[in-house]
């Protein structure tokens, strides 16, 4: 006697199959968040080991501010800064002022040759387009 009817579906029905489809929407958001969150970047040895396989191409890269400079110009504030991420260091350029040393930086930009000298390529450096610093 303590069922009620709706259609053809009961409450109790009805609430097992709400309770489904928030842990569903639970699941998805979590998903989103971790895949959002995953290191997609490159490691900077292997930039620097191949700078020829990475010049033009946008790469994200992830480490520590180890040295940066910067000049402030009255139309905007252009720096470089040179980031650790354990496998190896590259200078990235930016105009959007250099970020403080010490912080945790992750950068997506356009890789560019460094110095090239009888036909070798020596080093890379990264022309910063997005930047997040924590």
């Amino acid at each position: 006697m303590g069922k009620v009817f709706i259609g053809i579906f009961t409450w109790r029905h009805i609430m097992k199959q709400s309770l489904l489809i928030i842990l569903a929407v639970v699941l998805a958001l979590g998903v989103l968040l971790v895949t959002g969150c995953s290191n997609n970047t490159t490691k900077i040895s292997k930039i620097l080991e191949q700078p020829e396989n990475y010049n033009g191409r946008t790469v994200e890269i992830a480490g520590t501010i180890t040295k940066s400079y910067g000049v402030d110009l009255v139309i905007s504030q252009a720096g470089a800064y040179q980031v650790d991420d354990g496998t190896g260091k590259i200078w990235v350029t930016t105009s959007n002022g250099e970020p403080s040393e010490g912080a945790k930086v992750w950068v997506k930009g356009n890789v560019a040759r460094g110095m090239k000298i009888m036909g070798q390529t020596f080093g890379a450096v990264i022309h910063e387009s997005e930047r997040k610093t924590k």
